[in-house]
């Protein structure tokens, strides 16, 4: 396996895995009296439910033209509550995607012979994608490849969790927020297999969801939480993921893009 190979497989291999900063419990939110018939929903929401593919793709649709920054974190913590693995990524996306720029980080309490941590940067713009990744050995790996070569992380709005994450849940309307959206909750589980769980991870249950949608479909704020099987011990997860300063995030570009050299393919 070449060095950008290896670089590439890694980040996609830790998206995977990954989940931004997390509350210990759900998001607090102060709604309004629940939407009755003839009042507006976002897109996807209804006095029913949710639709998961029709808000996932507003989601999606309506972050694609302008520009925004995504966080989420991730924590997996065992029956005494100590954090087994932690994981967190942000992406800085300018408008229709044009520049992109994204830091993933995990935290391991057992890898091997100890705790571990492995880190990935990325820029990219229409002519080129570089990566900087940084292993547990603390050993630096930077490239740079054509764009049109494909790209580092395509799903930068984070749409195919969130469908996945919608699918997995029953939810209502919990009540209306200022900016004329909506509070979703879940009420009982229906396809937890579509959720994208970490690594090593299995025996779903007890799913729980919240979210904030704003009147576009935008979900800017959203909780996932459940317990599960990490090898032989059991686990509690929690993922929760912010959309923030919409319309003004910028995109710098990395001082170390300059020290990066072009990979052959």
């Amino acid at each position: 396996m070449d060095a950008r190979t290896l670089v590439v497989a890694c980040a996609i291999f830790l998206a995977g895995c990954g989940g931004f900063p997390v509350s210990d419990g759900p998001e607090v939110i102060t709604p309004a009296p629940v939407p009755t018939d003839g009042v507006q929903y976002p897109p996807g929401a209804t006095a029913d439910g949710v639709v998961p593919s029709v808000l996932a793709n507003a989601h999606a649709g309506s972050l694609s033209t302008t520009s925004y920054t995504l966080s989420a974190r991730q924590e997996i913590r065992d029956a005494d509550g100590d954090v087994v693995r932690r994981t967190e990524r942000t992406h800085w996306v300018a408008p229709n995607a044009s520049t992109y720029r994204g830091r993933f980080e995990q935290n391991v309490s057992e890898y091997r012979t100890g705790p571990a941590t492995t880190r990935v940067d990325y820029w990219a713009n229409r002519t080129i994608v570089a990566t900087r990744y940084v292993n547990e050995r603390g050993e630096v790996t930077l490239l740079r490849w054509p764009a049109g070569n494909g790209d580092l992380l395509a799903d930068l709005s984070d749409e195919q969790r969130l469908a996945g994450e919608l699918a997995a849940v029953e939810t209502r309307v919990a009540g209306r927020t200022d900016d004329g959206g909506v509070v979703l909750v879940s009420t009982r589980a229906r396809e937890t297999e579509e959720l994208t769980t970490p690594l090593f991870v299995s025996d779903v249950e007890n799913v729980t969801v919240r979210m904030r949608v704003r009147y576009d479909g935008v979900v800017v704020a959203r909780r996932l939480a459940y317990d599960a099987t990490l090898g032989s011990r059991s686990v509690h997860v929690v993922r929760t993921v912010r959309v923030t300063n919409l319309g003004v995030t910028t995109v710098e570009r990395p001082v170390w893009v300059d020290e990066t050299t072009m990979s052959e393919r």
